[in-house]
Order: C-alpha cells, then structure tokens, then sequence
C-alpha cells in the first residue's frame, strides 16, 4: 500500500459514519407499510412524476413505510395480472393498500359483475371484479384496504370554448373562464362509480379522489392547474404534490383514521377533506 492510498484509507475511516458509505435501510421489524397501487398518475419516471412519489414525505418513516407498487400504463386488468402476484407476498397484517385504477381501463370488460369473456385463450373479468379481487386478497393478508376513484385528467369544457385538453383551440363572445369544468373521471365517470360500487359491495372505505380533485382544480382555474401537468394524463411534481396533499386530506377524515398517527409534520399541517368525499366502510 503506497503513502497515497494509506492517506485516503485513514480519511476515509475517520469519517462519521453519515460520511461513509451506507446500505440501505431495512424497514424496523413490525412497522407497518402503505402500499400504493396504481397506474403512471401514481408512479411515473422524470421529468413527470406519480403522487405515490411525493405522498411519502407526508408519512413519518419512524412510524410507517410507504411503498410505491404503481406502474405505468397498466390497468386494473394487466396490473393484477402481471403484477399483483409480485406485490401480494410483500403484504403482512397491520399494512395498509391503497388501489387506483381507470385511466388504462377504456379495454377492460364493462362493470362490476362476474361476467367473462374470451380473448385470445385467456378469461377476462369486468373492471369490478379485478378491484374487488386485490382488495379481497389484501385483506385476507391482514391489511386495510382504501380504494381510490380514478384521477381526473385535465381535459377541460366550456360552453363558450373549444379546447384541446387544457388549451383553448376558440372561443366565442361571452367566454368566462370561471365556466371551465374539468373532467370528472375517465368514462364519463363511469369507473369512479364502479369504484364506488365495489367498495360498497366489500365493505371496504372508498375515497372519492375524482371529485375532491375535480372541485379543487376548478376553484383553482384551468389556467393554474395546467401548468402542472406534462399532458392530459400526467403530473409534473408539483401537480403530484397537489394530489399527493390531497389524498392525505382525505385519508384525515375518516373515523378513526389509522393514517392520523403516522403523519409527518408537513401531513399534519394538511386541513383535512370534507366528509362529502370518502365513504365509510360498511
């Protein structure tokens, strides 16, 4: 060992150990894990970003880990096809699921029922019985399950004016940009009451994400909340902050919420949702 590298060796272990390098870190033993399962709005690659991303500095890492199960491009279909089978294991008693499907789904079969069809050699199931199968074996693992409506995406109408998505394409005499609605759910709104649905058929708490957002975006003004997102579909980080703290307040008003004793500082300061937009498990 030449004087150089006796010289670097004796720096480097001098260092505190915040200085050296570091393993990564195991959850501790029994401390509960959110899961957040989803599409891109939940997880997403830069420059765009999921709201499971930012969700997690609302979280106290000494009481809870929050861990981002969310793929892009995936339905409530492919995503418990393909991937559920891998995040399934991973889930214990005391954790807590949060499920979000409907963007993707526009080729899943219609509805909440057991109906079935053939493609290809493979059985499909309708939209509903895919949310109520990963809620199902959530719960038989012992975890809380909280089902979310799908995010709306910003797409944007108006009597008065045309647009493509958010931009005004023309518009005519009278136009007040105060009459800008956003869309409410991919569907027509049709997975948001399928969600809802499920979680009443389960028994399992549902958050109606579609419109806390919906009415937040609007009071906001379309001009406001488009520049907060890449295209139609995705946020940019400070858009998946929006939804992120938004969630969080809604995760606040249940009764009793669980999620109220893991929150950071920052999740505390969060005002918590009306009650119009969760339903109680029954």
């Amino acid at each position: 060992m030449n004087s150089t590298t006796r010289f670097f060796l004796a720096f480097a272990l001098a260092l505190p150990a915040a200085g050296r390098f570091r393993a990564a870190a195991a959850p501790p033993a029994g401390q509960p894990t959110i899961f957040v399962c989803g599409d891109s709005t939940s997880k997403s690659p830069a420059p765009i970003q999921g709201w499971g991303t930012p969700i997690t500095s609302y979280f106290d890492p000494a009481k809870v880990t929050v861990s981002n199960e969310g793929h892009g491009g995936k339905s409530s279909r492919t995503y418990c096809d393909g991937d559920w089978p891998q995040v399934l294991p991973k889930i214990k008693t005391g954790d807590y699921v949060l499920i979000v499907f409907g963007i993707n789904d526009g080729t899943t079969l219609n509805g909440i029922g057991d109906e079935t069809r053939e493609v290809a050699g493979q059985t499909e199931h309708t939209y509903g019985w895919y949310m109520a199968k990963m809620a199902t074996d959530a719960r038989e693992k012992g975890a809380r399950v909280w089902l979310l409506t799908v995010t709306p995406r910003d797409i944007w109408t108006n009597p008065k004016a045309k647009f493509k998505d958010a931009e005004i394409v023309s518009q005519e005499a009278g136009y007040n940009p105060a009459d800008d609605k956003i869309e409410r759910g991919t569907g027509n709104g049709k997975y948001t009451q399928w969600t809802k649905d499920i979680g009443k058929k389960l028994g399992v708490p549902v958050l109606d994400l579609t419109n806390l957002l919906a009415d937040k975006y609007e009071k906001m003004g379309r001009e406001k909340v488009m520049v907060n997102y890449k295209d139609h579909n995705h946020t940019l980080p400070a858009g998946a902050d929006i939804v992120a703290a938004s969630i969080v307040s809604a995760l606040k008003a249940f009764k009793n919420s669980p999620f109220a004793a893991m929150l950071s500082d920052k999740g505390r300061a969060v005002e918590t949702a009306d009650v119009k937009y969760i339903a109680e498990a029954q």
